[in-house]
């Protein structure tokens, strides 16, 4: 049996650049948040009233949260509304999806079975990246609760500001059990979100190596190969 293969557009330019703010943004975080964790790796120079290294690390922080949570919300717009291709029902995890997933993952990991060609959203990629955005919605409202945990509630718009994210996250210090928890889950999530990245690294390189249909490839121009025609 022969396969043609076809080089197809799967992803628009805004998806891409989207992709991208995400990625930096989170690594940006991770690091950032590193060093907000355990300060002992950089350090400022001359009288300590002229460093402020922990209060640029936080604003490099408090920046790179609020660029990847606008990234999102766009692409949580885009998935529904896109005039290219809508992918919000890719990843769901509806019943169909699941299966489809597993069967994906047994691939990957046994090469047993089949894989299909998805134009668009893995299923098992799809799942990852359903979960992964539960753990930085999660995140999100943990670093906030932390966060504002330290600004003194004034009048204006600044206390506003401050009631209003007391408003949004304060539920979190009853769930984990006050700042300690939070601190500790918003630590915890951390690891997810780079084990999760991780993983799905992985698997693009080893799907372009190993399926050789140009999945990283469709991040960086937006085409991939797909098998258009069979025959003899």
């Amino acid at each position: 049996m022969v396969i043609l293969l076809e080089m197809v557009k799967v992803k628009t330019a805004g998806v891409r650049a989207l992709h991208w703010v995400i990625f930096l943004a989170t690594v940006s975080l991770v690091l950032t948040g590193l060093y907000i964790a355990d300060p002992f790796w950089l350090s400022g120079t001359g009288e300590a009233y002229q460093t402020f290294v922990m209060a640029k690390i936080r604003l490099i922080h408090f920046l790179s949260a609020i660029a990847l949570d606008v990234a999102f919300l766009v692409r949580l717009y885009i998935a529904f509304f896109s005039l290219f291709h809508t992918d919000w029902r890719e990843v769901l995890p509806t019943p169909g999806n699941l299966k489809e997933a597993w069967k994906s993952f047994r691939f990957y990991w046994t090469l047993e079975g089949e894989q299909k060609d998805y134009r668009w959203i893995d299923p098992f990629d799809g799942i990852t990246f359903h979960l992964l955005h539960l753990i930085l919605i999660l995140q999100l409202f943990t670093g906030f609760a932390l966060y504002v945990s330290g600004i003194e509630l004034t009048a204006g718009i600044y206390g506003i500001w401050a009631k209003t994210l007391h408003f949004a996250t304060d539920w979190t210090l009853v769930v984990f059990g006050g700042l300690p928890g939070v601190r500790l889950m918003h630590h915890f999530t951390l690891w997810l979100v780079v084990s999760g990245a991780f993983l799905h690294i992985y698997h693009q390189v080893w799907k372009t190596i190993k399926l050789q249909r140009a999945d990283i490839s469709a991040i960086v121009n937006g085409y991939k190969l797909m098998a258009v025609k069979r025959g003899k």
